[in-house]
């Protein structure tokens, strides 16, 4: 009886390339994998969290937000993650250089907004990943409970802050100010 040769695994390069049709997806361990289309009340929470991240880069000028853009966590097999927001500091990569690849660093900070349809173990196995590659700052929203779980390389367990709370103090984004409650408005 033969057996079914492995399939082939994808490269960042080719998933970036790929015409994969409608939908989102994620590159795991050289797998695509389809990701379940959010809710309307994740969405407008990522929109929430764009909108107050964008602001304070305008305003401060200390850089931008992006919205489901690609971030490589793992090499052979690549893994190509898609964080819900990212913010990336002008110093680290200026918006001049952004580009329409994978960016060559990581984002200084990734959100990922959880959903029902999340597992907590995946939501961690993205924390970790991120916290690999050098992100230094790493936000996971629950709308549910209307609070932000908030991770570093350097602190064993989150920062959690629930919507009463402010989120500010942070040395990655120095000047930063936010009701939590603001990201569920």
């Amino acid at each position: 009886m033969a057996s079914a040769a492995p399939a082939r695994l994808m490269t960042a390069l080719e998933f970036m390339e790929a015409d994969l049709g409608d939908g989102t997806f994620e590159l795991v361990k050289g797998e695509v994998v389809r990701m379940a289309p959010p809710s309307p009340e994740h969405g407008r929470v990522c929109i929430n969290v764009g909108f107050v991240l964008e602001s304070f880069g305008r305003q401060s000028g200390l850089g931008y937000a992006v919205a489901d853009s690609a971030v490589l966590t793992r090499r052979d097999p690549d893994t190509v993650r898609g964080p819900d927001v990212c913010f990336y500091s002008q110093s680290r990569l200026p918006r001049s250089e952004l580009g329409t690849g994978i960016p060559p660093v990581p984002p200084d900070l990734a959100v990922e907004v959880y959903s029902p349809g999340n597992r907590q173990w995946e939501v961690q196995a993205k924390v970790s990943e991120y916290l690999e590659i050098g992100v230094a700052l790493i936000w996971v929203v629950y709308p549910r409970s209307r609070s932000v779980a908030m991770y570093r390389q350097a602190d064993e367990l989150p920062v959690v802050l629930k919507e009463d709370q402010v989120i500010d103090n942070l040395p990655e984004l120095p000047g930063f100010r936010c009701p939590v409650a603001d990201l569920f408005q």
